[in-house]
């Protein structure tokens, strides 16, 4: 059912909500194989979307504590600053790479001119969790021995991730990022906010009930209210400030409005910002002005605390 978007949205925010896409195929997440046909298909539409990314770029594969990353970068001089961002990618800890997912570490990297170090996470159901959680506390724990770890920002399951990241790093007794940017953040893996449901009608990206299940099962077996799965569930306290973006109309909105409750109940300063109209990370669409204004805030936020080059 097509609900019409509001007319404050940007025509292109309103055509994509008017035709969304083809709902994505159901999928055994429990089947290796499958998954990996699934990432071929998936992550050839997704680096297709590189193509539209504006301004210059550039990007070198590399390894940190031993785990494949890609660093992100206006230009090559970039690399060499002392200041560093870490980017997790989403994709239900089934799909997406650094690269699959360059919209989203890229127009950071431009807007702050800083080196955004993106993390090729071991992915599920080949790698349970904590799998994806060792692998981005062993990176951010490494870069925080060279750099100043500035920021740590994601999207769906990155973000996630990269609240789960930061109290393994903060329980560790690590260098903790100074600001945590969190996309439409999957932190309750058990699936049970109200917006699971009630949202389900009006999110062109998630049709099918099974689906966010499902991914979890496949990630967290029969464990997904575990703290490092669910970061909803985990002691917060002493985490630096977050920013978390969401959409009104997509169905994880109830894990960041939940999330925004955890991280003021447990003393952390978080700013909630919803974006109505919008939908499941919807800056994946480079050249949506929603998603320019969003990069815009994210990236002011991330570097808050530091003086920007130039």
């Amino acid at each position: 059912m097509v609900i019409e978007p509001p007319q404050h949205l940007s025509e292109a925010a309103r055509s994509h909500l008017l035709q969304p896409p083809e709902p994505v195929p159901d999928l055994d997440a429990t089947d290796p194989a499958a998954v990996r046909g699934a990432r071929e298909v998936v992550h050839a539409e997704w680096l297709a979307l590189n193509d539209e990314l504006v301004g210059q770029w550039c990007h070198r594969e590399d390894t940190v504590a031993g785990i494949p990353v890609v660093w992100f970068g206006p230009e090559v001089a970039a690399f060499n600053r002392g200041d560093v961002i870490v980017h997790l990618h989403g994709g239900a800890y089934l799909l997406g790479s650094p690269m699959a997912n360059a919209t989203m570490a890229v127009p950071v990297a431009q807007r702050t001119g800083l080196p955004v170090v993106s993390v090729d996470y071991r992915l599920a159901p080949e790698h349970r969790c904590p799998a994806a959680v060792d692998d981005a506390v062993a990176v951010a724990t490494e870069l925080g021995r060279e750099r100043r770890l500035i920021a740590m920002f994601g999207e769906s399951a990155g973000g996630g991730l990269a609240v789960a990241t930061a109290v393994g790093l903060r329980d560790a007794g690590s260098a903790m990022p100074e600001r945590l940017g969190l996309i439409s953040p999957w932190v309750d893996l058990t699936c049970s906010g109200d917006s699971y449901k009630a949202l389900l009608h009006v999110d062109p990206d998630f049709t099918n009930p099974a689906g966010p299940p499902n991914w979890a099962a496949a990630y967290a077996g029969d464990d997904t209210a575990s703290p490092q799965a669910s970061p909803l569930f985990a002691d917060l306290f002493g985490l630096p400030p977050a920013l978390i973006q969401v959409g009104s109309r997509e169905v994880l909105l109830s894990d960041s409005l939940r999330l925004d409750q955890a991280f003021r109940q447990a003393g952390v300063e978080s700013t909630l910002d919803v974006w109505d109209g919008l939908w499941h990370v919807w800056h994946a669409m480079p050249t949506l002005p929603e998603t320019m204004e969003a990069f815009d805030q994210l990236a002011a936020f991330l570097t808050s605390s530091v003086d920007l080059p130039g």
